[in-house]
This record gives C-alpha cells, sequence and structure tokens, in this order.
C-alpha cells in the first residue's frame, strides 16, 4: 500500500484507509461536510467557505498538537503557534520479515496519551499499543522508531496515571456476543510490559484517574467502575448511566462528569458515594469531553448535534454552545487553557477556538490539501503539550 508523502512540504496523500474500530463508528451519523460553524460571542454564527478550510493558519502558544487518525494508521504532529502539519507520521506498523521497505499498514490507532516526550497510541488493528518518543520525530522520516507492546482485544483508549508510571488500556473485544472478550490491560511504563489484566463483563470505552492517581475510573456499557490502581480491584461502580463514554475527573477529585451517550446528557457524580447527584442536558451523542484546569468549565463534543456544549460546573448549566461541523467528536485544551482543540470525525478538519471569548482563531485540514483532502483521516484523539514538535518553524 501506499504512504503519506514523507515531505511536510508536499503532502500528496492516497487513498490508504482502514476502517475504524467500533467505539469511533457509533458517532458517524453526520456525513462529511466542509464548513465549519461557529457561534460568536453574542450567539450569531458564521459560516466557514471552502477556501478558508483549505488553508492551516492559526495564532496561538507555542507548543504541539498530536492528533490520531484512525483511518490513516497514523498520527498528525503539529505546530499549535500556527497550524501547520509538520507532518502526518505512521504508527503501529511494523516491518515485513524480508522486506526492510515494506510495513504492515495494521494499526488503527485509535487513541493517543501523552505522558512528558512519550506517545501511546492504541492500535486498535493490531492489538497493540506503540510507544514513540516525541523529542526524537524526524519529520523527514515518517516512519518513527516505536516500541510495541501486545495486549488484549481491540484497544480503543488509554490513559497514563499522573505520575506516569502505569498506562491503563481499554480492551474493548470483539463486540460480537455477550461473552465477548473484554478487559482492562494495565502496563508498567518502566518496563513497557503488560503487568496484570482485569476482566470486565462489558466494553470498556475510556479511562481517567484521580489526581493522586490512586484510582482508576472505567466507563464501560454498563457503567461506571472505579479500581485502585495499586490492586487492580474494583472499589465503586455507578451502574446504567446511558451507555457512557467519556470521562473528566474534577481537581480535587470529589465529582465525576461522564458523558450519556443514549440520553444526550452529562451525569455529575460525587466520587466519594458513587451517586449521581445531577444530569445537565446537552446535544447529541455527546462523546468527549474535558475539564479546565480550575474544575470550573467543562467542554462537552455533541458529535451528533455538530457541536461544543460549554458547561459552568459551578451552576451545572449550559452557559453557550458553539456549532461546528463534520461531527466534533475529539477535543482538548492547550497547557495554558488558551485555547480549545476540537476535531471532526467526518470532516478532519480541526477547529481552533479561544476560551476566553468563544470565537474562532484557526482551523486546518488533516489532509492538508483541500476541503475533502481529510476523507479517511477520522480524528479519534487529541493530545497537547507546550513543548513544540521537532521541525516546527
Amino acid at each position: 500500500m501506499s504512504t503519506p508523502e514523507s515531505s511536510p512540504a508536499a503532502r500528496t496523500r492516497s487513498g490508504r484507509r482502514v476502517l475504524i474500530g467500533a467505539a469511533a463508528a457509533v458517532v458517524l451519523a453526520a456525513g462529511a461536510t466542509t464548513a465549519v460553524v461557529l457561534a460568536g460571542p453574542a450567539g450569531s454564527t458564521h459560516a466557514g467557505s471552502a477556501a478558508r478550510l483549505t488553508a492551516s493558519s492559526c495564532s496561538g502558544p507555542a507548543g504541539a498538537a498530536y492528533i490520531a487518525d484512525a483511518g490513516w494508521d497514523g498520527f498528525s504532529a503539529i505546530n499549535t503557534a500556527n497550524c501547520d502539519i509538520v507532518q502526518t507520521y505512521n504508527v503501529g506498523d511494523t516491518p515485513v520479515p524480508g522486506d526492510s521497505g515494506d510495513y504492515n499498514y495494521s494499526s488503527t490507532d485509535e487513541a493517543v496519551a501523552l505522558h512528558g516526550s512519550t506517545l501511546y497510541f492504541a492500535d486498535t488493528g493490531s492489538d497493540t499499543i506503540s510507544v514513540i518518543d516525541a523529542a526524537t520525530l524526524d519529520p523527514s522520516n515518517y516512519n518513527p522508531t516505536e516500541t510495541d507492546i501486545h495486549v488484549g482485544f481491540d484497544p480503543e483508549d488509554l490513559a497514563v496515571t499522573p505520575d506516569g508510571s502505569q498506562l491503563w488500556v481499554a480492551d474493548t473485544g470483539p463486540q460480537t456476543q455477550v461473552d465477548s472478550p473484554a478487559a482492562i490491560s494495565v502496563i508498567s511504563t518502566a518496563t513497557n510490559t503488560v503487568i496484570r489484566t482485569i476482566t470486565l463483563r462489558s466494553a470498556p470505552a475510556q479511562i481517567a484517574f484521580s489526581p493522586s492517581g490512586g484510582t482508576a475510573y472505567v466507563t464501560t456499557a454498563a457503567g461506571l467502575v472505579s479500581y485502585s490502581t495499586g490492586s487492580g480491584q474494583v472499589t465503586g461502580s455507578v451502574p446504567g448511566l446511558g451507555d457512557p463514554h467519556g470521562i473528566a475527573v474534577s481537581p480535587d477529585g470529589s465529582t465525576l462528569y461522564v458523558t450519556n451517550t443514549s440520553q444526550g446528557e452529562v451525569d455529575v457524580i460525587n466520587a466519594a458515594t458513587d451517586k449521581v447527584t445531577g444530569t445537565i442536558g446537552v446535544g447529541q451523542m455527546p462523546w468527549q469531553l474535558v475539564l479546565s484546569a480550575s474544575g470550573t468549565t467543562l467542554y462537552v463534543a455533541d458529535a451528533d448535534s455538530d457541536q461544543v456544549s460549554v458547561i459552568a460546573t459551578g451552576t451545572g448549566k449550559v452557559t453557550s454552545t458553539w456549532s461546528i461541523s463534520g461531527g466534533p467528536a475529539t477535543l482538548a485544551l492547550t497547557p495554558d487553557g488558551s485555547q480549545l482543540w476540537v476535531a471532526g470525525i467526518t470532516s478532519a478538519i480541526v477547529t481552533v477556538i479561544d476560551t476566553a471569548n468563544g470565537t474562532e482563531v484557526g482551523s486546518l485540514n488533516l489532509g492538508g490539501d483541500g476541503a475533502n483532502s481529510g476523507d479517511g483521516y477520522e480524528p479519534t484523539g487529541i493530545v497537547l503539550t507546550g513543548t513544540p514538535t521537532p521541525g516546527a518553524s
């Protein structure tokens, strides 16, 4: 199969594409679109033209965005200061035995996590986790050196403990029957080996940790489950929650926010009692969410409503909605909290929003070459860091 061009100055992509995993596929209710519509401070909207979408431009803090492009077996390395796509790298593509110049392209990187300079990718298609040092990326070589760790079936999410010592992986299993295998693989980041496998009765979706790192929270098809990161034992559960997916933990660890995808709401949970204390109505198919560092503002990607809901956690009210077409399903905040990056899973367009006033400050097409060039990329995860990616200018 052909690959993305290695030169960042000439990103002509071919049609290499694979099917994304079930978790991401759920979001694909709306067709791809080329317009971005964003609510302004006064609530008015404006539509972006196709010409604007072909450009990669923004003004933002120094740093890098790494976006998992599930449909391309790769990830995009982006300069957050100007939205330049420095390179689109392959990931999870191990060499074919006997042919050092060929690669398998068997991965489907559904999720990405970052600790320090280390990137972790959940390679659903190959049942592995790929470990890559972002500091050693070379834009002239789109096949970076990686360490691959075999885990369970269909890993589709992963998260690193706050101290960086453990990587927890959601192995969703091929969901073809009631007893399909589903588990959590716990990896020691010091040795890059699986040190524990926790069997689940229902497929896991996303993972988050308490601020201390002592508790892992896992959303599953049956509800929310809490685990001790030290022992791997269950410490609590909240059943139901309407097929939950995304989860965020307040800075003090007292409150959990979980997206209820079937009912179009965010469930607010007391972490000490495992009780739902409130619900906040948002858009259709709320998928991922992210909480500001202060814990006062929650951003929710409502994929099937083509919008982001902005919630004041103090009141539990939606204060505004930002309309973003293309199935916004994944989002992340810059380390300083000044910008929200939102990726459309069907459009492969990333919209950059100033969190202070809700205005768009930039956009980019992950395909890099026109309104539809990102077709098939299916971005499913974003991490942002204040450290620029190698080759950024």
